[in-house]
């Protein structure tokens, strides 16, 4: 017998069988589900929030910054003079994206 001391999972095993899949306990890897969401803040204010369904890539990530960026600025009154910050993800720092940011 062998029992996990973190829960209260326990497996009768023979000798050399934990890799046996009945004697697995399955996991899902993050927690099975979440939200993709793009968002931008200021001291002036929270921007336009917008939730992503599917996989971000460099285009759609363009186009967030083109249309709720601007918008965001708009709306806040901040005018063109501030600085936008981001991290190194490849879709931050792709070509078209650090052109459009000149």
């Amino acid at each position: 017998m062998k029992a996990n001391l973190i829960a209260s999972i326990m497996v009768w095993r023979r000798k050399n069988e934990e890799l046996n899949p009945n004697n697995l306990a399955g996991t899902v890897k993050y927690g099975g589900g979440g939200v993709l969401v793009c968002g931008f803040m200021s001291a002036s204010g929270l921007g336009n929030l917008v939730f992503i369904g599917g996989i971000m890539n460099h285009s759609l990530y363009l186009n967030i910054l083109r249309y709720n960026l601007k918008l965001s600025v708009q709306n806040l009154g901040i005018g063109n003079n501030f600085a936008f910050y981001q991290d190194n993800d490849p879709k931050h720092t792709a070509l078209n994206v650090r052109l459009w940011c000149l």
